[in-house]
């Protein structure tokens, strides 16, 4: 499937972004908006090509070469004639998808929309990053656009700016510009009789530049990851997102975060080592916190790799290790100690391996199918908030730390209990 990405305005609203950029070039946390569209694109297995107009020197030198600009000599003449001018690269397409360059859209909402069927205008029922007043409405009957526009007061949807266009769109609007000189994308869209597909992840359109804070606040709360456990969701994310948010601005390694992550945990174990459970308990939070950096910085900025993922779930193991093999040397030497110890360890590697082994034999996620015992605190952020605490308790009493090995040995076990008892389940069902 291809994409054609639509950059030829002018976006006066946006000045003084706008005054030395076209408005796709205007950046949201470090990335210019069309070069974040076509990464996403890209990244997804769809080929863009860019329709460039006003600076188009500038979209040029962002994308590189070997990207596909048409080129629209009369801005003036509306967006339907952007459309118009990519007839050549696209009419032999059976289908592509339409996008406007000056909206911000992350992977997730681009791999929802790419999935509509032909004739589609691809719509929200609502976004609570956009002003109504400012939203471009479609009113739509029976699945079909009766009408589109800022001014509506009657609607049912909000048109997010990407459809999934027919090759035949190409002799309409030929149709079109033999009687118009100028002609807007959104009329054209009711003359083409299509039909709506509602899609929810998340999107925003630029308009103003009280819209920039709206949108890097959008694309920051798209990093958390439906599977977080609920220390990562409710105390480490608003901790981490604000640091990406600062470094998200230069082009930083995720693998660097990586490696800092790791070494405050290797320090947290020397200090858990020596005695000092206060600062090495706090510690032990600060590197999950930062643990997180990684990964939304390698989200945010397009630098995911098969290395990175691997490098980082090396150094957690090393990390958990080093954590839980500190805590028990730090305590007096007895065989309760040791075997409390010992599950612990044991669950803390069984629960992450147990978790990629059953996505990997079964093609899903555990969590989807675990019901309530996804409630029991076994992911790594839960596990090291536990020890977090456990070790400032431990500083006022001896048993605490003895208990935080309980509690971890029964939560991390039980987790991988409860998943080889759905993989018997499983196969039971398909025998």
């Amino acid at each position: 499937m291809r994409a054609l990405i639509l950059a030829a305005g002018k976006g006066t609203r946006l000045k003084p972004f706008t005054t030395v950029k076209p408005k796709p070039a205007v950046e949201v946390c470090g990335i210019p908006l069309i070069l974040r569209t076509f990464l996403s694109l890209k990244g997804l297995g769809i080929e863009p090509a860019v329709v460039v107009g006003y600076r188009a020197e500038e979209i040029r030198k962002i994308l590189g070469e070997g990207v596909k600009l048409i080129q629209n000599n009369d801005i003036e003449r509306g967006n339907a004639y952007s459309v118009l001018c990519a007839r050549e690269e696209f009419e032999r397409e059976e289908k592509f998808l339409l996008l406007m360059g000056d909206h911000l859209y992350t992977p997730e909402f681009l791999s929802a929309a790419s999935r509509a069927p032909p004739g589609s205008a691809i719509v929200c029922r609502e976004n609570d990053t956009i002003a109504i007043d400012e939203a471009t409405k479609v009113l739509a009957e029976n699945g079909k656009v009766l009408d589109i526009g800022k001014g509506l007061e009657n609607w049912t949807h909000i048109d997010t700016g990407a459809f999934i266009c027919r090759k035949d769109i190409f002799d309409l609007l030929d149709e079109i510009f033999r009687n118009k000189r100028s002609f807007e994308w959104s009329e054209a869209v009711k003359m083409a009789n299509m039909r709506i597909y509602e899609v929810n992840e998340p999107w925003t359109d630029i308009d103003t530049p009280e819209d920039l804070p709206k949108a890097e606040k959008l694309l920051l709360r798209s990093l958390i990851k439906p599977e977080d456990g609920i220390i990562s969701r409710y105390i480490n994310r608003r901790i981490s997102l604000n640091i990406t948010r600062l470094l998200g601005r230069f082009d930083v390694n995720p693998n660097h975060i990586s490696a800092l992550s790791f070494l405050i945990a290797i320090i947290s174990s020397y200090l858990l080592l020596s005695g000092s459970y206060i600062l090495g308990g706090i510690l032990v939070q600060v590197s999950s916190i930062i643990d997180g950096v990684d990964g939304e910085i390698a989200r945010l900025r397009f630098r995911k790799s098969g290395f990175g993922g691997f490098f980082d779930t090396l150094l957690d193991r090393y990390a958990d290790a080093f954590i839980l093999s500190a805590l028990f040397l730090s305590i007096p030497f007895s065989i309760r100690n040791f075997i409390l110890y010992l599950f612990a360890l044991t669950g803390t590697f069984l629960v992450g391996y147990s978790a990629s082994t059953f996505k990997e034999a079964y093609g899903m996620r555990a969590e989807r199918l675990e019901g309530k015992l996804r409630f029991i605190p076994a992911k790594r952020d839960e596990r090291l908030f536990l020890i977090s605490i456990g070790s400032i308790v431990g500083y006022f009493t001896e048993f605490a730390i003895p208990v935080l090995f309980l509690l971890l040995a029964a939560f991390t076990n039980l987790r991988v209990f409860g998943r080889l008892l759905m993989a018997g389940g499983m196969e039971k069902s398909t025998s």
